[in-house]
């Protein structure tokens, strides 16, 4: 099992495919797990890298307080310690706010950016709803319970409305084989809800696809729509799924990204 140090944390990582190298971050409390159904799609003819944050998975999870700054500096260490230069960076949820501060600090390492479920800064709807799951993982709840009080935030009806499909997702996330600890995911929640990029967009130069789910309802379509519309040179997808469309409809999602990066770049 591959690990690197990154400043105060070792982290664990894993990749597939050779070529140009397309970084992997998840969303808050998420592992690179998350990224299981496309990997395999995503890595041909790429260097595809799925890594854990710090309090994700096997990474380090130190108590102390989390930055997006702090966890996009431990990405531009991963990709120094692997030797490279420059990536594709696709993120989900609070990995995509990990992107695009890493493309507006260090933007001569990005090459694409694909920004899933994101937003510029959470919205009031995501702000209280990621404050009730970090005080659900500081409760009395079972994990099972803390689990189903998110799934109607990450899936669509047509899921949820299914008896079977929805216990069968409500019990993956609780049989994760490797949670965040519940002090690590506070940690990633309080880092996420005070980052607001909507100042640094203008600067993000990079080709970047938005990609949001047409039932989101965690990140609306419209903050997606906004995001995509502030990057100079964002483009909007809207794709099936909600704002966990990623495990709902992977084919979908892989396809979408493969399609990206694969895209000629407009000349000027």
């Amino acid at each position: 099992m591959p690990h690197v140090q990154l400043r105060d944390v070792v982290a664990y990582y894993e990749e597939a495919g050779s070529g140009p190298p397309l970084l992997l971050i998840a969303g808050l409390g998420g592992h690179s797990g998350l990224w299981s159904l496309q990997l395999r799609a995503l890595s041909l003819g790429r260097r595809a890298i799925a890594f854990d944050n710090r309090g994700a998975g096997r990474t380090s999870a130190p108590d102390k307080p989390y930055s997006i700054a702090g966890m996009a500096d431990d990405t531009l260490q991963l990709l120094d310690q692997l030797d490279i230069e420059t990536a594709s960076v696709a993120g989900y949820g609070m990995g995509g706010a990990i992107a695009l501060e890493l493309a507006a600090e260090h933007g001569d390492r990005v090459e694409n950016l694909v920004l899933i479920g994101t937003s510029a800064t959470p919205s009031g709807r995501q702000r209280l709803v990621t404050e009730g799951w970090a005080d659900a993982r500081r409760s009395n709840l079972s994990r099972e319970q803390a689990f189903a009080l998110t799934a109607p935030w990450l899936y669509t009806s047509e899921l949820l409305a299914d008896g079977q499909r929805r216990n069968q997702a409500v019990e993956s996330g609780a049989n994760d084989p490797y949670p965040a600890q519940d002090h690590a995911y506070t940690r990633q929640a309080q880092a996420f809800l005070a980052y607001d990029a909507s100042s640094k967009l203008a600067g993000i130069e990079q080709p970047a696809l938005v990609l949001s789910g047409e039932e989101d309802i965690l990140v609306d379509p419209a903050d997606a729509a906004a995001l995509a519309e502030a990057l100079p040179n964002g483009t909007l997808r809207q794709l099936p799924g909600a704002h966990a469309g990623l495990v709902e409809h992977p084919q979908a999602y892989a396809s979408a990204i493969t399609e990206f990066l694969a895209a000629p770049v407009p000349a000027g």
